[in-house]
């Protein structure tokens, strides 16, 4: 009996003899790149770069201070910044600090400092170790937990202060610090071997001050938070302001979040020179976020507010990763 035929791999076999020779040539592939849009603007001598939109991301750097306010994931330009100070515990602003770590170990810089509220050490601690674990990678890092009303001094003449907020559990504000050593009105008319020799002899010629630049407030309702003298002083205050329809006032009770008839009742008594509203949720946009304040504050009051993801009339100030260090020849 003869064999049957082999059979015919369908991988090798051609098109049928009666195959229609006119088909349609497969579209060009079309490419394109998603980059996320950075916001930066200037206040001053201080920048302010970040992105930050309810339950998705925030992240806040103030590069003249070496200083990033919570990390949600992680996003390159916040790897230059040694300290990062996170608010509270929510993933849309701790994520990315597992990587944020990472990354500067591995690219050959220092090991980041993190400020955060007291009882969130032990569990950061914890995941950071799971983390060295899984990448078999002995990353550095130093944590410092805070309570209110404290005061990390990074330098002499700079510090970090810490103020409660209220979002349900443990979340802390910060404030940056200038700290200054004033000659004591009293010796003003003194010359200065007579101070030298004042100051030898024992005798305090200088106070302390005090100034706040830019206050961080993270995620918050309203509360005592904006009657802290550092919070309401500073040059810049970033706060959330995160629901503005007039339905969405219980969501901003359950959530404790800002509602923005809360924020119009805040804002006259807030003696900052400039005021950036952050976490607007992506029920509303921008635009109209703005209309719906303004209507409520008036236009003097306005000309203080900026919304950080506003991006309207805004220059393009090129790629923030062009500032940031290089990661090393060769993968992770």
């Amino acid at each position: 009996m003869d064999s049957p035929p082999a059979p015919v791999s369908p991988t090798l076999a051609g098109p049928p003899a009666d195959a229609p020779t006119d088909l349609p040539q497969a579209p060009a592939v079309e490419k394109s790149y998603l980059v996320q849009r950075i916001a930066r603007l200037k206040f001053g001598t201080y920048h302010v770069v970040g992105y930050s939109v309810a339950g998705e991301e925030t992240v806040v750097q103030v590069p003249e201070m070496n200083v990033c306010f919570d990390v949600g994931r992680a996003p390159h330009f916040a790897l230059t910044s040694d300290i990062l100070c996170l608010t509270h515990a929510h993933m849309d602003h701790v994520a990315g600090v597992g990587y944020y770590l990472s990354q500067r170990h591995f690219q050959g810089m220092k090991p980041g400092t993190v400020l955060l509220p007291r009882e969130m050490e032990r569990p950061v601690d914890n995941l950071l170790r799971a983390w060295r674990d899984l990448e078999r990678q002995e990353t550095p890092y130093t944590l410092v937990p805070m309570g209110p009303n404290e005061l990390y001094e990074v330098r002499r003449d700079f510090g970090i202060r810490t103020v409660r907020t209220q979002h349900g559990g443990p979340s802390l504000a910060y404030v940056l610090i200038s700290i200054r050593e004033k000659l004591k009105p009293e010796y003003l008319g003194k010359s200065g071997p007579e101070l030298v020799e004042m100051k030898r002899s024992g005798v305090e010629i200088q106070y302390r001050q005090e100034v706040p630049i830019v206050a961080f407030l993270g995620d918050t309702t309203a509360g005592p938070v904006f009657e802290h003298p550092d919070v309401i002083n500073a040059e810049v205050l970033v706060t959330e302001c995160t629901f503005f329809e007039p339905d969405h006032k219980s969501k901003a009770k359950f959530g404790r979040h800002l509602h923005v008839e809360q924020f119009a009742r805040l804002l006259p008594s807030l003696k900052n020179k400039y005021v950036l509203v952050g976490h607007v949720t992506r029920r509303t946009g921008v635009r109209r976020a703005q209309r719906i304040l303004r209507k409520l504050v008036g236009n003097q009051q306005m000309e203080r507010v900026h919304f950080l993801m506003d991006f309207d009339q805004s220059a393009n100030a090129g790629d923030v990763e062009e500032a940031n260090p290089m990661p090393p020849d060769g993968g992770a």
